[in-house]
């Protein structure tokens, strides 16, 4: 994508909010059916937990990312990209839809960090509500009530830019931009295809010749070329090196996924490169069938790269059994801070990525079976046999346990939470909402 800018004079968009809905001073809740449909929606909105709890008290089936890990991935993005110092780092925010998360990733990736990608008008409003000020779409925006809302979000002071394949789709914007007074960007689209190249270098190459030519036809017709953007988590370091790219836009590289950890050897995604998980409970155990039943259904993940992968390693213990671990702990507090510690550390929820309570780092991984929209089937292959099932009692997690989904992809398991839950070890540091979820506009 490759970038020129349309200019127009300033102004400001208006806009309005609905009126607040009235009650009558003295009415109950039961005879006011208004006042009753708030109080369901705000219960059915409320965030799976707060900040302070243990690990073990969030309610399943929930989004989570350890917060160890994703700083550990900016870190190494960040020493990466060092390499090419020309280049800028322009992550892309529909990996995760969240404001403060696009924040802190810009924060630990530090100056050569460019602002965030959205890929709909309604992830660039939520990330310029946010705080963000930078925003690409790389996407095409068509229809007068989108652009007027991407026109209104740079007349209203935030950087936007836009990318267009086709020269009336460059026309309505350019109106768009003159009605709101507003200046955006323009990045002209070169279709580099969307297939997946066994030989990832060669495929780049390819692209990295086509943006080239474009790049020089723009700057032939006398228009300014400052920018050549795209790329992503698998290929960026070689857009980077390419020599034409000055600007890459990898996304899933914070989290991880199965997907990713296939395609790049566990570069992104694995073990102690996956941040982010979906976090089940148990609900039921058939020995007989060697198999158990959780929370995360079609509505907790996405298969279409894949079923999620059980981390085996890892196991929380019931809410309850967390409870009384945190009530030992107290009282062990009274009697000594070291006694205090090593309860918690043993009993009172999820430990670090590389276990987990009642876990074991030989594990072996159930395999997960889509059992609808409200549940999962995880199959218990038996120790020592191939496509075996059967294994004893003892090795299957007990009613009520807490486990770890590694996403298929993480893209759009992202998008069907409400909220993402920040950890640190055991403890709930950050509770986010994932402000631009849903099918976008």
């Amino acid at each position: 994508m490759l970038a020129m800018t349309h200019q127009a004079a300033r102004g400001r968009a208006a806009g309005g909010a609905p009126p607040a809905p009235r009650w009558r001073p003295g009415g109950s809740a039961a005879a006011c059916p208004r006042v009753r449909a708030a109080a369901s929606f705000a219960a059915a909105d409320a965030p799976p937990a707060r900040v302070g709890d243990p690990i073990s008290a969030v309610d399943t089936p929930a989004l989570i990312f350890d917060l160890d890990v994703f700083e550990a991935n900016c870190a190494r993005m960040r020493q990466s990209m060092a390499a090419f110092p020309g280049v800028s780092i322009r992550p892309h925010a529909k990996a995760h839809k969240c404001p403060e998360v696009a924040a802190l990733q810009l924060k630990l990736l530090g100056p050569q960090a460019r602002g965030v990608c959205a890929q709909k008008v309604s992830e660039a409003e939520a990330m310029v509500a946010g705080g963000v000020g930078d925003v690409l779409l790389s996407n095409q925006v068509v229809g007068p009530s989108k652009l007027r809302r991407l026109a209104a979000l740079a007349a209203g002071g935030a950087r936007i830019g836009v990318v267009v394949d086709d020269a009336g789709a460059l026309r309505e914007l350019a109106a768009a931009a003159a009605g709101a007074g507003a200046v955006v960007d323009v990045l002209v689209e070169v279709n580099a295809g969307q297939d997946s190249p066994t030989d990832r270098a060669a495929a780049v190459s390819r692209v990295a010749a086509r943006a080239a030519a474009a790049a020089a036809a723009i700057r032939a017709a006398g228009l300014e070329c400052g920018t050549v953007t795209g790329g992503g988590t698998g290929t960026y370091a070689l857009e980077a090196g390419s020599g034409v790219f000055t600007e890459v836009q990898p996304g899933s590289f914070i989290w991880g996924d199965a997907a990713y950890e296939r395609a790049t050897g566990g570069e992104w995604g694995g073990p102690g490169r996956q941040s982010l998980w979906v976090l089940t409970q148990v609900m039921s155990v058939s020995p007989g069938r060697a198999a158990a039943v959780v929370d995360a259904g079609l509505k907790a993940v996405s298969l279409d790269s894949g079923p999620p992968r059980v981390d085996a390693s890892w196991r929380a213990a019931p809410p309850s059994n967390s409870a009384a671990a945190a009530a030992a702990a107290a009282a062990s507090a009274e009697r000594g801070g070291a006694a205090a510690a090593s309860a918690q550390r043993s009993s009172g929820g999820a430990q670090q990525p590389s276990g987990g309570v009642d876990g074991s780092a030989d594990a072996v991984a159930p395999e997960y079976k889509c059992g609808g929209d409200e549940h999962g089937i995880l199959l218990y292959p038996q120790p020592g046999a191939v496509h075996a099932l059967g294994p004893p009692a003892a090795s299957l997690p007990p009613r009520g346990a807490l486990l770890r989904l590694q996403p298929g992809h993480c893209d759009p398991t992202v998008n069907l939470f409400d909220w993402v839950v920040a950890y640190r070890g055991a403890a709930v540091e950050g509770v986010w909402r994932i402000a631009a979820r849903g099918p976008g506009s």
